[in-house]
C-alpha cells in the first residue's frame, strides 16, 4: 500500500506561509492606496460641492438667485410674494370656473 504524506513537509508549510503573507500584504497595500483615494475624493467633493445642476463649475449661478438678484428683497420675502401671487391666481381660477363674481368687479 503506497504512503500518502497528509502532512506537508516544513519547507512547503514556510513556502506556503511566505506567499500567503505577501498576498496579505499587496492586499493591504491595495486597501491603503483606496482609503487614500477615498479620503482625497471626500475632501475634493466637501470642498467644492456640487448641485443636480452646476456640474462643479465655480461660475455657476442658480437661475432662481438670478431673479432674485434683480429685486432688493432677501430670499424669504421673494418665496411670499411669488406664494401670494400663486395664491391669488388660484382664487381667480377658482372664481373663473364657478361663475362667482368678485365683489361685482367682473
Amino acid at each position: 500500500m503506497p504512503e500518502h504524506q497528509t502532512q506537508p513537509s516544513a519547507d512547503q508549510r514556510e513556502a506556503q506561509l511566505a506567499a500567503r503573507e505577501a498576498a496579505l500584504a499587496a492586499r493591504e497595500a491595495e486597501l491603503e492606496a483606496r482609503e487614500a483615494e477615498a479620503a482625497r475624493a471626500a475632501q475634493d467633493l466637501s470642498s467644492k460641492p456640487q448641485g443636480l445642476l452646476n456640474n462643479g463649475n465655480p461660475a455657476f449661478q442658480n437661475p432662481k438667485e438670478k431673479i432674485y438678484d434683480h429685486f432688493p428683497l432677501s430670499v424669504h420675502q421673494m418665496d411670499i410674494l411669488i406664494a401670494v401671487l400663486v395664491a391669488l391666481i388660484a382664487v381667480f381660477v377658482f372664481l373663473g370656473v364657478n361663475h362667482i363674481s368678485f365683489f361685482g368687479l367682473f
